[in-house]
């Protein structure tokens, strides 16, 4: 399998990937969080992804970690990756400071970024400087702009698309969200009543996340799909 397809995969099955533009009132802080998901390809378990989010450095700052803990057989063809993210709470607006992507074992298809608001720009870890638009955020810290944004429209009577711009080592990527109605979920870690957001920019693309209130709105089901490969699927364990 080539590194960038590989990658791809592991990002796919580890990264946990929702996003959204964050409009919300964020004066209360982040509340610390240590969450664990089971996570499948094509309906075949491969392994465990532990999230945590906690304050870091200045207030309205925080550090958000993505560990996985991938089956023998994963980890023995694909590595571990594991991700970090460093932003603040501006103005509403979730601030990407840094990112570090890091698949263990691959130093080439680990990369980091760090974000310079005053001239909006963000550095690779090879010095190569590229500009960003103002709504531009982290693969990893859009899981918690989503919520900002749910937060702010859940009980919108026709809520808008939610749009948004990920950052990664390469490109800029535009997407869309729609509310799709609320659902009923069960995951090892109970019954939830929750909102249903998916993907509709690209018919290619499918991607389907439950957010629950009753866990702040953090995603307690997630199914992505590229293309004709296999279905990846995360559920919340505890």
């Amino acid at each position: 399998m080539a590194a960038a397809t590989r990658y791809a995969t592991l990002a796919l099955l580890f990264g946990a990937g929702i996003a959204a533009s964050a409009q919300a009132d964020t004066a209360a802080p982040l509340q610390n969080l240590d969450y664990s998901y089971s996570a499948s390809w094509g309906g075949m378990g491969v392994g465990q992804v532990e999230v945590s989010l906690r304050p870091d450095g200045a207030a309205g700052c925080y550090k958000y970690t993505n560990t996985s803990n991938p089956s023998a057989l994963v980890r023995a063809l694909y590595g571990s990756p594991n991700q970090v993210s460093l932003f603040c709470l501006k103005d509403g607006h979730i601030r990407s400071q840094h990112f570090e992507s890091i698949l263990q074992g691959d130093d080439k298809q680990s990369y980091k970024l760090d974000f310079d608001w005053s001239k909006h720009t963000v550095t690779d870890e090879n010095g190569q400087v590229r500009p960003i638009p103002d709504d531009a955020v982290d693969s990893f810290a859009l899981q918690q702009a989503v919520r900002l944004w749910v937060q702010a429209h859940a009980a919108d009577s026709t809520p808008p698309t939610a749009e948004f711009t990920m950052v990664d080592n390469k490109n800029l990527t535009h997407y869309q969200f729609k509310f799709s109605g609320h659902q009923k979920v069960d995951t090892p870690a109970g019954s939830f009543d929750a909102l249903l957001m998916e993907r509709i920019d690209n018919p290619d693309k499918q991607g389907r996340f439950w957010l629950a209130p009753d866990r702040g709105y953090m995603p307690v089901k997630i199914e992505t799909k590229n293309g004709g490969k296999p279905m990846v699927s995360m559920v919340l364990v505890k």
